[in-house]
């Protein structure tokens, strides 16, 4: 059985650092998700909220 590694902000942050351009286009998409005058229903955003807490093993 392979074991999934844990999530953390440690490589994201190393790649946005390391990739030219990913770090605005992170930027961009995460504005993009939790903006109020963009097309994602707020129902989704709560899906990613939770989807993201899980992975991360947040108390929320």
């Amino acid at each position: 059985m392979n074991i999934r590694p844990k999530l953390s902000a440690a490589p994201l942050g190393y790649t946005l650092t390391k990739v030219d351009g990913a770090a605005d286009a992170y930027k961009a998409f995460g504005t993009a998700i939790w903006s109020d005058e963009s097309a994602v229903p707020v129902r989704l955003k709560e899906l990613i909220f939770l989807r993201t807490s899980i992975v991360n093993q947040c108390p929320t």
